[in-house]
């Protein structure tokens, strides 16, 4: 259920969908459905949120957003 003024989805760029799908799976057990190549969303993560097909990546130098994961 969304909640007013709570964050409800985030978005992350990935150079290799299918490398990062591969690694969140085996670490954590989230399950995604793809749509499309390039975009594939997640569950069971304690919130949604999905990956897309990007050259451009987050980095230390430029910065991030923090997730911290337990």
């Amino acid at each position: 259920m969304n909640k007013h003024e709570k964050i409800n989805y985030v978005e992350f760029p990935a150079k290799d969908i299918e490398a990062t799908k591969a690694f969140f799976t085996a670490v954590f057990g989230w399950s995604f459905i793809d749509y499309g190549p390039e975009y594939t969303a997640f569950s069971s993560a304690g919130i949604d949120g999905g990956f897309f097909k990007s050259d451009l990546t987050v980095s230390i130098e430029k910065g991030s957003a923090l997730i911290v994961f337990y």
